[in-house]
């Protein structure tokens, strides 16, 4: 083979060897397992679609998934789930491990996973830890979308739909050209069903008496951080992208570690509560001393009639 068509070949390859680098280079690292948490209206939704394009990864709902195995007639399980939905009930926790367990093994949850909205409790927490202890996964980032709740009720209460064609306004952050008009229809604009202010309350006083703990359990495990949901949602993407990136470059906390870590908080109460006990008993022990002492030398004193 003659020079010329060797080093032809050569540069073809090597050409097509910095093109791969270069798409490598230019490909953003993708797998991540995150957590969103924050208030009905702060945002998790419209940020979970995103954070799952980037890293790409599935997005799971519980509600998806009881409603999911709703529609399989023949097992006992989807029949006692569909009675406890149908009734108004809440379905227990065993069986929505379950299920996050096995939606966990499908192909679209390879590189990882995001949870909108759950856990809601910290029993719901310790759980979904265990699952993926033994499954020898972690959580890489827990965000919180934290806003007052004055805004929330602003943004969940101020909200108009155009049903037939999805279009959505906002009483004063989007309104539409003519008060309750839709933009391109005229059509007449409605709110949603659950956008009152009863509704809204009693979600949000859930939400701080059982989810917002789960701030402090995720702090504990060096995996959480807040950001301002009040920002533009380009922003809080951008911010939610960076902490994820953080994250996943550190080393996480193990279930084991957190569980010695809690036995050593107990023993440190149990030696403090000792102490304080042990003080309590030598003070006692004083007073009694000192009550002898003093009826003693007063007793004398009568006796020779100084007092």
């Amino acid at each position: 083979m003659p020079a010329s068509a060797v080093n032809k070949s050569e540069n073809n390859e090597q050409k097509q060897s910095t093109l791969k680098n270069n798409d490598n280079q230019s490909k953003p690292d993708i797998g991540a397992n995150i957590i969103l948490i924050g208030a009905p209206g702060s945002g998790k939704g419209t940020q979970s679609v995103g954070l799952a394009e980037r890293y790409q990864i599935c997005p799971i709902s519980t509600g998806d998934l009881l409603r999911h195995a709703t529609q399989d007639k023949t097992s006992e399980e989807g029949q006692r789930i569909r009675r406890a939905m149908e009734a108004g009930g809440l379905v227990d926790d065993k069986t929505v491990m379950k299920l996050i367990d096995q939606n966990l093994n499908k192909p679209e949850c390879r590189n990882g996973f995001l949870f909108d909205g759950f856990p809601r409790t910290i029993y719901q927490g310790e759980q979904l830890e265990q699952l993926l202890e033994s499954r020898q996964q972690r959580i890489d980032a827990v965000l919180e979308y934290a806003i007052e709740d004055d805004l929330l009720k602003r943004r969940i209460l101020g909200r108009l739909i155009h049903k037939p064609s999805g279009r959505t306004y906002h009483e004063e952050f989007h309104p539409p050209k003519q008060p309750m008009k839709d933009d391109v229809t005229g059509e007449t604009l409605e709110r949603r069903s659950d956008d009152t202010n009863e509704t809204l309350n009693a979600r949000l006083n859930t939400y701080h008496s059982q989810t917002k703990p789960l701030i402090d359990f995720y702090r504990k495990r060096h995996v959480h951080r807040s950001i301002d949901a009040t920002q533009h949602v380009s922003k809080v993407l951008k911010q939610s992208i960076e902490i994820v990136d953080h994250f996943r470059q550190q080393p996480t906390y193990k279930l084991s570690e957190v569980i010695v870590e809690k036995a050593q908080n107990e023993d440190d109460l149990n030696t403090k509560s000792k102490q304080i006990t042990n003080q309590a008993d030598a003070e006692k022990r004083l007073s009694n001393n000192f009550l002898f002492i003093y009826n003693s030398v007063t007793s004398v004193l009568r006796e020779r009639g100084i007092i």
